[in-house]
């Protein structure tokens, strides 16, 4: 504990990185080719290695990105010789720069802080997050491409690899037959074995919703992810209380406070956590801590994140109350490479969490360089 406390910041740096997507990766907002973002290193004076990630949502912007670099360039002039437990007061001052950067870099600081503090104490991170953790998480497939057969056949390869669950992206057809159409296909393919969860990432208004949820109820949905835009708890109170489908809050949850302004409202039955979104694992913990009291689920997901955002969100979904939720991790087959020296295998539909110190990974030096380039 005593070294623990002692600990300083040695050095910092990152590295940019542009990743394509297997195939382009469709949402209601958007379709996306690559994925940016950038890889953080930080290093003790105790000779310790905590790896952090910081890749805004996809769709985010332009300036986004460009407050990331202003953010990541700030830090690094302040962080030389901090103390590992100070790390996230660099970050003062940054009342003007988009809340998604602000985030994003907090979550991505976060997680190398959490990686060398739990490394420090001789413990893997969830068990140092929340002191008892699942050894392995199931997670679902994330079906995300527009037309109805290709979704149906995308489906149908989740269900044979094992996946529990599949989280198809609604709210891009033209109309609700379309979407009846397209929803209809992927149960037809997944059978009833498989659970189904819709994410309309806000695409529709709050009659829309009510329409095309109950127009949907006949094919068995386990929730229906942020049906309406950002920002309307009480048009989302109003959707849960018109429709039979539970329904799951994601956009609307950027930070503790956010969270608890949607727990009062109860404007959902389910949160969704992304660490990259709420500004890191231990906001996520206080979060999950808050929704608990409330007796509302949580689910975590990473952010279409590389490996290593992908491994912080596996030790987090870990730390779940048990039988834990399906979570979204099944992420880094969506692109060319997930930058880790030993990727994090799904089994069955089951990811198990690394059990070495800290985040327990190890990136992959050579693709790295092939994606990106040093600050």
């Amino acid at each position: 504990h005593i070294r623990v406390l002692s600990m300083k910041v040695a050095q910092f740096s990152w590295t940019e990185y542009r990743i394509p997507f297997r195939r382009p990766f469709a949402t209601s907002q958007a379709t996306e080719a690559e994925r940016n973002g950038f890889l953080l290193r930080l290093v003790t004076d105790k000779g310790l290695l905590g790896l952090g990630e910081v890749a805004p949502l996809p769709g985010s912007g332009s300036r986004v990105g460009l407050d990331v670099v202003t953010l990541l360039e700030t830090v690094s002039l302040r962080l030389q010789g901090t103390p590992v437990e100070a790390v996230d007061e660099a970050l003062g001052g940054v009342d003007l720069l988009h809340p998604a950067a602000v985030a994003s870099v907090r979550c991505g600081l976060d997680t190398a802080v959490c990686d060398v503090l739990s490394q420090a104490e001789g413990l893997p991170l969830a068990l140092w997050l929340a002191g008892q953790a699942a050894e392995a998480v199931p997670v679902n497939a994330t079906v995300a491409v527009p037309d109805a057969a290709s979704a149906a056949e995308a489906a149908a390869r989740a269900g044979a690899l094992g996946f529990p669950c599949v989280k198809l992206k609604v709210g891009m057809a033209a109309s609700v037959e379309a979407e009846r159409e397209r929803v209809s296909a992927v149960r037809n393919a997944i059978g009833d074995r498989l659970q189904l969860r819709l994410d309309a990432n806000g695409a529709w208004n709050e009659e829309q919703a009510i329409a095309v949820i109950r127009g949907l109820e006949p094919y068995g949905l386990q929730f229906v992810e942020q049906p309406v835009s950002f920002g309307d708890l009480q048009a989302m109170r109003r959707v849960c209380e018109a429709v039979e489908t539970p329904i799951a809050a994601d956009e609307d949850v950027t930070d503790l406070e956010a969270a608890v302004r949607l727990l009062r409202a109860r404007a959902a039955q389910t949160l969704v956590i992304k660490p990259m979104a709420v500004g890191g694992l231990r906001t996520a913990r206080r979060i999950i801590e808050e929704a608990q009291s409330e007796g509302v689920n949580c689910i975590v997901t990473t952010s279409t994140d590389t490996g290593i955002g992908i491994a912080a969100a596996l030790h987090l979904a870990a730390t779940l109350p048990a039988p834990v939720p399906a979570c979204g991790l099944a992420t880094g087959d969506l692109l060319t490479t997930d930058l880790l020296a030993s990727p994090l295998a799904i089994r069955d539909g089951w990811m198990q969490r690394p059990d070495s110190l800290g985040l327990g990974v190890r990136l992959d030096e050579e693709a790295l360089k092939m994606c990106g380039c040093p600050s």
